[in-house]
């Protein structure tokens, strides 16, 4: 197990909430009471940017809920109150953005400079918990699979344990 999968695991199974920043490039995996619910690399777009390359909000819409929310960690329950999103369309692209990242700071050596900050949150707030098993199948199955059309039905099930919070 690497040493990110190591820290991680110890940090979910304590029930910790706070941010594991990972190398010196700004990765960070934040967690609530042990599961995550935000997650950033610098390979990867982040959520913002994620809706609006998708056309599902515009530029300045996106830049309205950042700009209300983003002191007080509210800006997905924005974009929710607002009605620019459902909530579980917001999640399901939340836990997107949390597997893209989190399956790109897993690949870190064992060298990488991890530190945790206790109670650090994500401006954009926790729309979605992931607990950490289901995403390590997620990040073997990248690993380890290639895609195919006809996924077994076993491969299906293994998706991530998510929680959509309100």
């Amino acid at each position: 197990m690497n040493a990110l999968r190591h820290l991680l695991t110890n940090l979910a199974e304590s029930g910790r909430t706070g941010a594991l920043h990972v190398g010196a490039d700004g990765g960070v995996i934040y967690l609530v009471a042990g599961r995550i619910t935000h997650a950033e690399a610098p390979a990867c777009p982040g959520i913002g940017e994620r809706l609006i390359a998708s056309g599902r909000l515009s530029a300045a819409a996106w830049q309205a809920a950042y700009v209300a929310g983003r002191c007080t960690g509210t800006v997905g329950r924005a974009l929710v109150h607002d009605g620019r999103l459902g909530h579980h369309e917001l999640a399901c692209r939340v836990v997107a953005a949390i597997t893209d990242a989190t399956h790109a700071l897993l690949q870190c050596g064992d060298d990488a400079a991890m530190r945790f900050v206790p109670g650090e949150r994500h401006w954009f707030g926790a729309v979605a918990q992931i607990e950490l098993g289901g995403l390590g199948t997620e990040t073997a199955k990248r690993l380890f699979t290639r895609p195919t059309p006809h996924r077994s039905r076993a491969a299906r099930r293994s998706r991530p344990r998510v929680r959509t919070t309100r």
